[in-house]
């Protein structure tokens, strides 16, 4: 009796245990980008284990609507996102765990989401993705996706960790890398997001996120490539007090939900358009079509 009724309670210990581990992931929303409590580089990718992958894709570009709401950086305020659907239905993204949040939230199918939690800017150059079914690196997933618009989405997990100089130059050797790659594609590098006041990652903070944007920024003006833009998707998430505002928080305080996605979509179509973009995208495209033929 006594070995039964042991049996009975840790079968119940087990099924709590089990309830318990479950409302936890729900309660995370987002894969886990670096330890809260540890400031070393993961670059493990083991976070994948608890994401969906479910094959249910939402369209995040409302045909009914044409917009979404939200407020609108004032730098690019004048400008229409009427286009936004051209270019979403183009995109391919790149990147760490807030890159894979478009496909951890359903914004896009795994087909077009080269990304994986805990990745920092060097990380991206030696993981192996499954974006088209197999294991390969960056250089061998790209020549098979053949992206015309790709948006990078990388920094956060190097931030208090390597110095900006040397993340910007790795980061530099990169873009010149996928350029080689698919030359004829229109490359977004993404600034690092600004985290909110409630930031469990004590060792990220927004004033080293702007060092580091700044540095981004200026290594893609001296590369001086016109298919390479930055994107300022900071300014996107900012709110008045200097913290992301808590509208866009994915749950942590860094990471960002559905919500921010949009918004980034949407400003992300505007600062495109002040590129010209989806002229020079349709360009592409035709050089594609003729090489085909």
């Amino acid at each position: 009796m006594k070995k039964k009724a042991a049996a009975v309670l840790l079968c119940l210990a087990v099924i709590v245990n089990l309830f318990t581990a479950c409302g936890s992931e729900i309660k995370g929303h987002e894969p886990k980008q670096i330890s809260a409590n540890d400031s070393s580089m993961s670059d493990s990718g083991n976070d994948s284990q608890n994401m969906n992958d479910s094959n249910t894709i939402v369209n995040p570009y409302d045909d009914s609507n044409q917009e979404f709401k939200g407020n609108v950086d004032t730098t690019i305020d004048y400008l229409k996102a009427d286009n936004m659907k051209y270019y979403y239905e183009r995109m391919v993204v790149g990147g760490d765990s807030i890159a894979y949040g478009w496909q951890y939230y359903g914004l896009l199918p795994k087909q077009r989401v080269v990304a994986q939690g805990g990745l920092s800017v060097f990380g991206f150059t030696v993981w192996e993705f499954e974006t088209t079914g197999q294991k390969l690196n960056y250089k061998k997933t790209l020549k098979q996706v053949k992206p015309t618009l790709l948006y990078l989405c990388l920094g956060m997990n190097d931030v208090n960790i390597r110095p900006a100089d040397q993340v910007t130059e790795t980061y530099k050797n990169l873009l010149k890398s996928i350029v080689s790659i698919v030359p004829d594609c229109l490359i977004v590098v993404q600034s690092i997001t600004p985290v909110c006041k409630s930031n469990v990652y004590k060792q990220v903070n927004n004033s080293s996120i702007r060092s580091y944007n700044a540095k981004f920024r200026e290594m893609i003006a001296s590369l001086g490539k016109e298919n390479i833009i930055y994107f300022n998707a900071y300014n996107s998430l900012l709110g008045e007090d200097g913290y992301m505002e808590s509208q866009y928080d994915g749950g942590d305080g860094l990471h960002i939900n559905t919500k921010a996605y949009k918004k980034l979509l949407e400003d992300l179509s505007k600062r495109l358009n002040m590129e010209m973009a989806q002229q020079r995208l349709e360009v592409y495209e035709e050089e594609r079509k003729k090489k085909q033929q």
